[in-house]
């Protein structure tokens, strides 16, 4: 097996870190009845010597080496470098594998012929979930295998981009919450930008572009990366859904796991990266079981894999515009004019973060709303700011402080009392380079396209005062996301979702509740359409109650389908 080292840009992210201690785990070598389980849900094929088995951008099989090896490598400018080698015993694959999108690296048989079992995603997926012992072993090695291709960056995409920027740095933030392997080039800094800006023909007017397999996409969207890339499971207009599930923060994800587990024909419409909210936590320390704490992208990102596990489809890059309601299938309008038809919806949409009425505010990089390792590097010796004191800016202003100079918290009160937890005011009191500035507000923010400094307010006397800080953080709450619901469904007057009990006759019958019973505990205005977590009026926000509430809809779900298909 060859394990060569990569020179990546940048730290790697806690979660990704560790994988060449777990090569034993990475790289199992599986035992005879191991083998002969997998040649039950396979095919045994032969390839010849030295053959191309798959291509960056392939939807690579998994592949048990019999006879023969696998040499897995990526494409370099010094020519091809190998990432590992299997021989007999040994087998590829990675999360892509068992989700079937495309594979980032490629694939060729060494110099003998091959003898493999092959296995595509389908099969893979059952697998996993019929064989509990070896279904673990294999799933563990395909998310050690991704970590271990985002801490070395094997993936042979490039971001060429000034982070500065606000256009690259929400394409960084894409990247790494979707759990991408990249590189970033930034022009006139030595790490080869302008050598990739000669190349492919590019002016800085032309940035940001995301470079993979000798191609650039030149300002894109980020449907455009996810589509290229091919991390986003396609759509299939033409199926009924048993259940369309809008979001992929913790609720939406645990009705997700919940619901494909009971067999139940899921999709998942996320416009972003899976995880929501809690997927841009840098730690997350209450939820139970983790007793040191998890990051939200590292929890969010098992969910993500353990419902593909089950079989949902997970389409990243997809905004629901409007959600209509139907007698037997509600009909779902999607960006780029897609429809999708499903018996029952859960709205798992969460909320959107509020943004203070400062100009030019999307111009500026070093604007963020959430505070995780991307962040981290992205302001590292550097002076910032944080706006808002619940416990989300005691979080992000605890974790910034190891990486930044100073962390200054503003808040509009005389203290965090009325609004973050104690033990986090407590961490707050003992960290030296985090200080509290009281009665205040940003007033401006002075720059181009960096952050210069920032205009602050003091709103008990008037006064206003420079700070030098190059970042902004802003935790100031978050609007209900439901543009799409429009008249759909039943709203509070702030537009969170109004479900169960929450629903008089008068609001029943003002949007035509059409059943004789009452809604279930979950149930919206409208029949079979749910919600569940921090979009609903009256949730408690937590993750672990998010997870709770989108796990509870799935018991609903099966009653409702069970109606419809009892009236015929």
């Amino acid at each position: 097996m060859s394990n060569p080292t990569v020179e990546t840009a940048g730290a790697v992210p806690p979660w990704a870190a560790g994988t060449a201690e777990r090569m034993h785990e990475l790289d199992p070598e599986l035992s005879t009845d191991e083998i002969e389980l997998i040649k039950s849900y396979g095919e045994v094929q032969e390839f010849p010597p030295n053959s191309l088995l798959w291509s960056a951008g392939d939807q690579g099989p998994m592949m048990l080496v019999l006879e023969g090896g696998i040499e897995v490598f990526r494409k370099t400018p010094d020519g091809d470098a190998i990432i590992i080698s299997h021989g007999p015993g040994h087998y590829i694959g990675e999360t892509v594998t068992m989700s079937g999108n495309r594979a980032l690296v490629s694939g060729r048989s060494t110099d003998e012929t091959l003898t493999a079992v092959v296995l595509h995603s389908d099969d893979v997926r059952r697998l996993i979930a019929g064989e509990a012992d070896l279904g673990e072993k294999l799933l563990l090695s395909f998310m050690l295998r991704r970590m271990r291709m985002i801490a070395e960056n094997l993936g042979n995409i490039t971001l060429i981009g000034d982070p500065a920027h606000a256009d690259s740095a929400s394409l960084q933030r894409f990247l790494s919450r979707n759990g991408v392997p990249f590189s970033i080039h930034t022009p006139d800094v030595s790490n080869g930008a302008d050598e990739l800006l000669t190349e492919h023909d590019l002016q800085a007017d032309d940035l940001p572009a995301v470079g993979c397999k000798g191609e650039v996409l030149v300002q894109p969207s980020e449907r455009e990366v996810a589509e290229y890339l091919g991390f986003t499971a396609q759509v299939d207009c033409g199926t009924e859904y048993d259940v369309a599930i809008i979001g992929s923060g913790p609720a939406g994800m645990a009705a997700a796991v919940y619901a494909a587990s009971e067999g139940l024909k899921v999709v998942v419409l996320e416009r972003c990266a899976p995880g929501g909210q809690a997927g841009s936590s840098s730690k997350i320390e209450n939820y139970m079981g983790f007793p040191t704490g998890i990051s939200g992208q590292a929890l969010m990102g098992r969910a993500y894999l353990q419902a593909q596990k089950f079989g949902a489809s997970i389409a990243i890059a997809r905004e629901l515009l409007e959600l209509e309601r139907g007698d037997q299938l509600h009909k779902l309008r999607l960006d780029g004019g897609d429809i999708v038809y499903a018996r029952s919806v859960v709205i798992g949409s969460g909320a959107v973060y509020r943004q203070p009425q400062l100009d030019n505010l999307e111009n500026f990089g070093g604007v963020h709303y959430g505070a995780s390792h991307v962040e981290s590097q992205l302001c590292r010796g550097k002076d910032v700011a944080i706006v808002g004191g619940g416990n989300s800016a005691g979080q992000a202003a605890v974790f910034l402080a190891n990486h930044t100079r100073n962390v200054y918290i503003l808040i509009r009160g005389e203290s965090l009392a009325a609004s973050m937890s104690d033990y986090l005011i407590q961490r707050i009191d003992r960290i030296p380079n985090v200080h509290l500035m009281n009665f205040s507000e940003v007033d401006s923010i002075n720059g181009e396209h960096e952050i210069e400094s920032l205009s602050i307010r003091n709103n008990h006397d008037g006064s206003i005062s420079d700070l030098a800080a190059a970042h902004l953080f802003i935790f100031i709450g978050a609007s209900p996301g439901t543009s799409f619901v429009e008249d759909a469904v039943a709203l509070d007057d702030k537009g969170f979702v109004l479900t169960g009990d929450q629903l008089d006759d008068q609001t029943l019958a003002h949007h035509g509740w059409p059943e004789q019973r009452r809604p279930y505990l979950l149930e919206t205005s409208c029949p079979r359409v749910f919600a569940a977590g921090d979009v609903r009026s009256g949730s408690v926000k937590r993750v672990a109650s998010a997870v709770g509430e989108g796990s509870v809809c799935v018991q609903f779900i099966h009653k409702v389908l069970a109606e419809l298909e009892a009236a015929g």
